[in-house]
C-alpha cells in the first residue's frame, strides 16, 4: 500500500471518526481496531482496510508492526490514537498490572511502529510525512485519581519530543493533547457537569476537535515536535 495513513485505536470514538474523515479527504486510510464491533462495518463499506491487533501486549505490538511493515511501502501519515483509559485500582497488584497495560499501549506501542515504520515514513513522496500522538492534558498536570494513566502519556509526550529529532528532516512528529472530547458511558451527569464547569468553553469538544487538529498538523509544512491542546480552555482554566 503506498502513502498509507495508519491511524491506531480507529474502531470507535475518536478514532473512527478521524478514519472517516480522513478517507473523506481522500487519504488511503489503514485502520488498526482491538475488538470486532458493528462500528468497524462503517469503514469496511468504504473499502478501508481494518486490521486487529492487541496493543496492550508486547506479542501483539510486535505482531502488528510486522503486519504494517509488509503492506506498506510507503507511509503519509502515522496517527497514534489508541489508548486506554481507567482509575488506578487500589489493589497494588491490579495497579501493577494496569501499569503494564497502559505502558505497552501508550508508550511501547508508538515506540514500536514509530521504528518499525521509519523507512516507509520516509519513503513517503510528499515533502513531509508526520506522525501524531493523542497524549493528554493531564500529562503535564496529573489526576491522582488517574496516576498511571497520566504517567504514561506523560511518557508518551516525551517520545513525541524524542522522535521529532530522531526523524527531522523527513518526518514531522506533533501531538494533540485532549481534554473533554467525549465521555465515557461510565461517567455519571454529576461528574459531567463538575468537568463542563471547569472547562472554559462550556462543552464537551466531540471528536470533529480533534480531526480538525490533525488536519492542522498534516497541512502544516513547519512544525514538528509541538502540541497542540484541544481541550476547551480546560488546562487553563484555574490558572
Amino acid at each position: 500500500m503506498d502513502e498509507a495513513l495508519i491511524i491506531t485505536g480507529a474502531g470507535t470514538r475518536v478514532g473512527l471518526h478521524c478514519a472517516l474523515r480522513l478517507h473523506q479527504q481522500g487519504y488511503k486510510v489503514l485502520a488498526h481496531y482491538h475488538t470486532e464491533r458493528e462500528e468497524l462495518e462503517q469503514l469496511r463499506q468504504r473499502q478501508i482496510p481494518c486490521l486487529q491487533g492487541d496493543l496492550s501486549t508486547r506479542e501483539g505490538i510486535e505482531q502488528l508492526a510486522e503486519a504494517l511493515v509488509d503492506r506498506c511501502t510507503s507511509v503519509r501519515a502515522l496517527i497514534h490514537n489508541a489508548s486506554a483509559f481507567e482509575t488506578t485500582p487500589t489493589d497494588a497488584t491490579a495497579a501493577t498490572d494496569l501499569f503494564g497495560r497502559f505502558y505497552h499501549i501508550h508508550m511501547l506501542a508508538p515506540y514500536r511502529l514509530n521504528q518499525a515504520l521509519s523507512k516507509a515514513l520516509n519513503n513517503c513522496t510528499a515533502e513531509h510525512s508526520d506522525i501524531v500522538h493523542i497524549t493528554d492534558i493531564f500529562a503535564d498536570n496529573p489526576n491522582p485519581v488517574f496516576d498511571i494513566y497520566c504517567a504514561s502519556k506523560a511518557g508518551l509526550a516525551n517520545l513525541n519530543l524524542s522522535f521529532a529529532k530522531q526523524l527531522a528532516p523527513k518526518v514531522k512528529v506533533n501531538a494533540i493533547a485532549p481534554g473533554p472530547i467525549r465521555f465515557k458511558a461510565w461517567h455519571s451527569e454529576a461528574v459531567q457537569n463538575s468537568i463542563i464547569e471547569q472547562t472554559l468553553l462550556k462543552t464537551e469538544g466531540g471528536e470533529e476537535a480533534i480531526y480538525l487538529a490533525v488536519q492542522c498538523l498534516l497541512d502544516n509544512p513547519y512544525m514538528t515536535g509541538g502540541t497542540i491542546k484541544v481541550d476547551g480552555g480546560r488546562s487553563i482554566a484555574n490558572l
